[in-house]
């Protein structure tokens, strides 16, 4: 049976609204009428017409394809495999956005207790749905959505913010108990206030060829903004750390600061100095995080008297209201800014004030 036959074979199954199943055509270079190459189906969904490729010439197997198609979508997919390669923003948003019309949002509510229930606590449950808040009030703006499909947002309280800090002179106990690999890290994030999750991405095309200048790119920080360290005034250890560093030549992708086993390490340590708790047998710990670098950075610099906007460039932290005010052009002012820290002690901070 040849292919034209056998189309009018499995086409002769399908009752009216089922679909089809066929060649497409077009013109080609020439303007001649050109056949598609393999078969295409084609069927309605929430009354449009879609033509989907099948990547076949059996109509046999495009008839499997098209029953297969028309079973997701009576099951509620609004997008078949086939047209992912095609998928544009503008369908995924209208995707979101016809998904809480149908499904009429109380379910935030449901959605918080069962995460509780999952074990969440609040305040990543808060952070959660905040996005999923903006968006909604971003879709109304938009006039996607009236206030009829969307749902109250009652969100569960955030968590208090931490408290801990670490004064210099601690800080040296504990990098002193550190092993080799953990010190620059350390050092690095005590007295820049980096996240961790940036210094991890720190890689050796990112350090200057005199290892005096890590240039952070926004792509590694959280708030998306290029961030440039001199190794000046306290981090300055690290330069000669960089240098020996690098006789093994690493690869310019390679990872500059060692993090291995950095989280038993710490925990341990911090516990022996009395800075935390720690239990060997469950690996529990509460206490003195090295994220309270961040605090400890930023309190050290305005206790030394460096400017909030420029304590703020140093440590990378940002917030909506300030995302506009910086006026620092160069590395110069945190330059010194980090001189200056590398002085700080409470007692110094205590006759500046």
């Amino acid at each position: 049976m040849d292919t034209a036959a056998a189309l009018a074979v499995v086409n002769g199954r399908l009752k009216k609204g089922e679909g089809s199943i066929g060649y497409r055509y077009s013109k080609n270079s020439h303007g001649e009428r050109a056949q598609s190459k393999s078969l295409y189906f084609s069927f309605y969904q929430n009354g449009k017409q879609k033509f989907i490729l099948t990547k076949t010439n059996d109509p046999e197997q495009a008839y499997r394809d098209l029953l297969e198609a028309r079973g997701q979508v009576r099951d509620g997919v609004r997008l078949l495999p086939q047209e992912v390669s095609k998928l544009r923003y503008e369908d995924l948003r209208q995707i979101l956005v016809d998904h809480y019309r149908e499904h009429y949002p109380s379910a935030i509510k449901d959605s918080i207790n069962w995460r509780r229930k999952k074990g969440h606590k609040d305040a990543t449950i808060r952070r959660q749905l905040t996005p999923l808040r903006s968006a909604f009030q971003r879709a109304k703006d938009l006039d996607l959505l009236t206030d009829n499909h969307i749902p109250s947002f009652v969100l569960p309280r955030d968590s208090e913010p931490r408290e801990g800090f670490l004064e210099p002179e601690d800080f040296n106990l504990i990098l002193e108990r550190l092993p080799v690999h953990l010190k620059p890290a350390a050092m690095f994030m005590y007295f820049t206030g980096a996240r961790k999750g940036s210094v991890k991405k720190v890689t050796w095309s990112m350090v200057s060829k005199d290892n005096t200048q890590i240039t952070m790119p926004g792509r590694i920080n959280k708030n998306r903004k290029p961030h440039v360290i001199p190794l000046v005034g306290p981090l300055e250890p690290i330069v000669n750390m960089l240098a020996e560093m690098r006789k093994s030549f690493p690869r310019p992708e390679d990872h500059v600061f060692d993090f291995t086993n950095h989280r038993n390490i710490w925990n341990q340590v911090c516990a022996e100095l009395g800075f935390g708790q720690y239990d060997k047998k469950t690996r529990k710990y509460t206490g003195l995080l090295m994220h309270d670098f961040r605090r400890s950075a930023a309190r050290n610099l305005l206790k030394m008297g460096v400017r909030k906007e420029l304590a703020k460039r140093i440590t990378g932290h940002l917030t909506d209201e300030m995302s506009d005010r910086y006026a620092i052009q160069t590395t110069d002012d945190v330059r010194e800014a980090l001189i200056k820290v590398g002085k700080y002690r409470p007692e110094t901070a205590a006759r500046s004030g």
